[in-house]
């Protein structure tokens, strides 16, 4: 041939799939190998992420001196949900911060989370007689929204 190119499957590199006749590129060959020899594809996860940072930097977060830090952390954490372990333990420490507002961001976090966070009633069935009148009025709906799912819309 002229241009040095066979017709012939395989040819120059290109391997034939076999079920559809097209070819692969011997690069996605390489990747494909090499995540098999990797362990696949089901190796550990990637950790969890809200805001581009991980889970970890948001429980952290959760001690900052500075009260809108730890309710930016509590917001994002409210994100998480039940799905990191860490995240509900530490949503119901934060219902005793010394700060009203950022009691108030936990309980309303919570609230978000709704029946996965069953562990943290008797931490709302406190809230409910805190000094802060918000804070009582959310964990109230908080409760209601735990505890009974089903009536909430």
């Amino acid at each position: 041939m002229a241009s040095g190119v066979s017709k012939r499957p395989g040819y120059n590199g290109q391997a034939l799939s076999k079920p559809t006749g097209a070819f692969i590129h011997p690069a996605r060959l390489l990747v494909t190998w090499l995540v098999l020899l990797n362990g696949g594809c089901g190796g550990s996860p990637a950790p969890l992420t809200v805001h581009d940072k991980p889970v970890a930097h948001w429980l952290q977060a959760l001690h900052d001196p500075d009260a809108r830090a730890r309710r930016k952390a509590i917001e994002a954490l409210s994100n998480v949900g039940a799905a990191d372990p860490a995240v509900i333990p530490a949503l119901i420490e934060a219902l005793d911060d010394r700060e009203a507002r950022v009691r108030g961001a936990a309980v309303l976090a919570l609230l978000k989370i709704g029946p996965e966070a069953s562990e943290a009633v008797p931490a709302l069935r406190r809230a409910q007689r805190d000094k802060d009148a918000k804070v009582r009025n959310y964990a109230a709906k908080a409760l209601e929204r735990i505890e009974n799912p089903s009536e909430v819309n």
